[in-house]
């Protein structure tokens, strides 16, 4: 179908245009240089800067927030940190956008690109968020990214989607960058037989790539609950695995380990799972898990008390369901 005359269409940008507008972006906002200086510097138009800067803004490169009362939501994340006895605690608006999954991911990668200096190591996680935005990747600086957990491929009835490339879309986005130094992890997250998973962990390039998550100064994972449809790993696992698990006291899933309430490891699915493991997380500098919906609110205190979560990253609903909680038991 034709666009109509005068309609603005913004396109993805690819990595390397993605760095471009993000180096004209820091200048405009942070440097507060001009447009007929950026003009000049860059060797543009005043014209092609005003694009681009526009550009930046619609593709996700910047993100403008704007907050009516930003210390009563400082509050409510301040409370929750110490709830959870984590560093921090951010709360992301999901209604910015039509799909949460996309507002929850963009959160997530631009708390990634603010917090990536030159030489760092980040371990990101496979998960239906990260891909979700993987469009809006940040420009980052040269640095290593680490992939935490081997992908998984959700069909249509368990995605609600059509089926996706086995290849995660975040990890595709970030090779295209040449700064950015990917360790992919080539494995599926979940394997029917333990025997399968201890044929490819022993494969010299498995072994590799789980190694280098033993030194993050970052990392990203996702925070699932064990039950029906807020688990991508409960998903794929069979009846008597999904039974397993819960009778083994599983509450919640961080990249196929499953923990109980008191933050316990749960070992139900160790030996079939191909990810990095519950002491490479709680041995990263920063761990940041990444949490969304009132259901997984049992699973975010699990992975809170099991020490591998420094900061988490939640939406409002989430947010409201622990306060209640809270304001329950404080009652």
């Amino acid at each position: 179908m034709p666009v109509p005359k005068g309609v603005h269409v913004a396109t993805l940008p690819s990595a390397s245009d993605r760095r471009q507008l993000a180096d004209l972006a820091r200048a405009y906002y942070l440097e507060q240089r001009s447009k007929v200086q950026l003009a000049q510097d860059f060797g543009l138009s005043r014209f092609q800067v005003a694009r681009m800067l526009r550009e930046a803004v619609e593709t996700g490169v910047v993100t403008i927030t704007i907050e009516a009362d930003p210390r009563a939501h400082e509050s409510r994340a301040e409370r929750l940190a110490q709830h959870l006895g984590l560093r921090s605690v951010r709360i992301v608006d999901t209604s910015t956008e039509a799909d949460p999954l996309v507002s929850m991911g963009r959160a997530v990668l631009a708390r990634v690109g603010r917090a990536t200096r030159p030489g760092m190591r980040i371990g990101l996680s496979w998960s239906r968020t990260l891909d979700a935005a993987a469009a809006y990747v940040p420009a980052l600086p040269r640095c290593t990214v680490v992939q935490l957990a081997g992908a998984l491929r959700l069909g249509a009835d368990e995605a609600g989607a059509e089926p996706g490339p086995a290849t995660p879309g975040l990890f595709a986005r970030l090779g295209q960058d040449a700064a950015v130094h990917v360790v992919r992890l080539y494995a599926p997250l979940l394997v029917n037989e333990a025997e399968t998973a201890a044929d490819l962990v022993r494969l010299p390039e498995i072994t590799s790539a789980l190694r280098e998550a033993n030194r993050l100064d970052l990392a990203v994972v996702s925070v699932g609950a064990w039950a029906e449809g807020l688990s991508s790993v409960h998903q794929k696992c069979t009846p008597a695995q999904r039974r397993a698990g819960t009778e083994d006291g599983a509450v919640a899933e961080v990249s196929g380990r499953l923990l109980a309430a008191d933050g316990s490891p749960v070992t139900t699915l160790d030996d079939r799972v191909i990810s990095v493991g519950l002491e490479q997380l709680r041995a990263a500098e920063t761990t940041v898990g990444v949490v969304r919906g009132a259901g997984r609110a049992a699973a975010l205190r699990a992975a809170a008390a099991s020490g591998i979560l420094d900061t988490a990253i939640i939406d409002e609903d989430l947010a409201d369901a622990l306060l209640a909680e809270l304001d329950g038991e404080d009652a």
